[in-house]
This record gives C-alpha cells, sequence and structure tokens, in this order.
C-alpha cells in the first residue's frame, strides 16, 4: 500500500488490537503497526467509536475505555468523520435497503457509504460484510 492512503478501521478492528486475548489479536497488532509504518490515515466514524467504547466499558471498566478512546481521538493518524442526516439517509438507502438480503448494521452501512462517499478502497476489518460489500479489506483473509 502506498504512504499516507486512508484505511477505514472498523470497530472489531479497534477492539482486536486493544485486548490481548481476542482471536485477531496478533493479526490487528500486526496490521495496525503496518499501516502506521506506512503513515496510512485511520479513519472512523462517530458511530464506529461509539460501539468501541460500549464495548470497551462493558469489557475493561470506565477507566480504560476512557482512555483507549482517548488514545484513539488523540492520535495523529486518526481522522474521525461525523455522520450527519444526509450520510445516514445515504447510508439507508443504499445498503441497508439496497442488500436487504443482508443484515448489514447501521455502523457499517455508515462505513460502507463513508468509504464511498471518500473514494476509500480498503477497510481494516475482521468484518466479511465489508467484502460482500465489495470493498477490499485488510487484513487479508
Amino acid at each position: 500500500m502506498m504512504s499516507g492512503h486512508r484505511v477505514l478501521v472498523d470497530t472489531g478492528a479497534w477492539l482486536a488490537a486493544f485486548h490481548r486475548r481476542d482471536q485477531y489479536h496478533a493479526e490487528a497488532a500486526r496490521t495496525l503497526k503496518q499501516l502506521r509504518v506506512e503513515r496510512a490515515r485511520l479513519v472512523v466514524t462517530d458511530l464506529i467509536l461509539a460501539e468501541v467504547y460500549l464495548h470497551l466499558l462493558h469489557g475493561f471498566g470506565p477507566a480504560r475505555a476512557i482512555a483507549h478512546i482517548e488514545a484513539v481521538v488523540g492520535d495523529p493518524l486518526v481522522e474521525e468523520i461525523f455522520v450527519d442526516q444526509d450520510l445516514q439517509a445515504g447510508a439507508i438507502a443504499d445498503w441497508i435497503h439496497g442488500f436487504s438480503d443482508q443484515a448489514f448494521t447501521l455502523t457499517d452501512a455508515v462505513s460502507f457509504a463513508v468509504m464511498r462517499s471518500h473514494r476509500i478502497a480498503t477497510a481494516f476489518t475482521f468484518d466479511r460484510d465489508f467484502g460482500v460489500a465489495g470493498f477490499q479489506t485488510t487484513p487479508i483473509g
């Protein structure tokens, strides 16, 4: 991958990177380290951050959850995109209605809409739905 490219980082990837007991922890840590070496822009939405915080809060408690979220938000390589009404409406129309045979979450549908609108080709995720939606994923298989 080229230096400075943008990669959407999904909820599960952040959680795997933060939680040493996660089945994907080693792979997530390696991938995150490689993206940092490449100086990739790590794109998140406010919905992704809300999911990450919820899981961390229940898994680690408030102090660690806050520390992890503040580390993500304060990271100079992280770019946060806030969901507005138009983005949400487009996500629902294009991805939830458009793929009604799939069980895409609202967070994933918004992520797909962000990736399309911001021309982000790759997601750092362990969620197969990104591939179903037609996006490249890392780590690969």
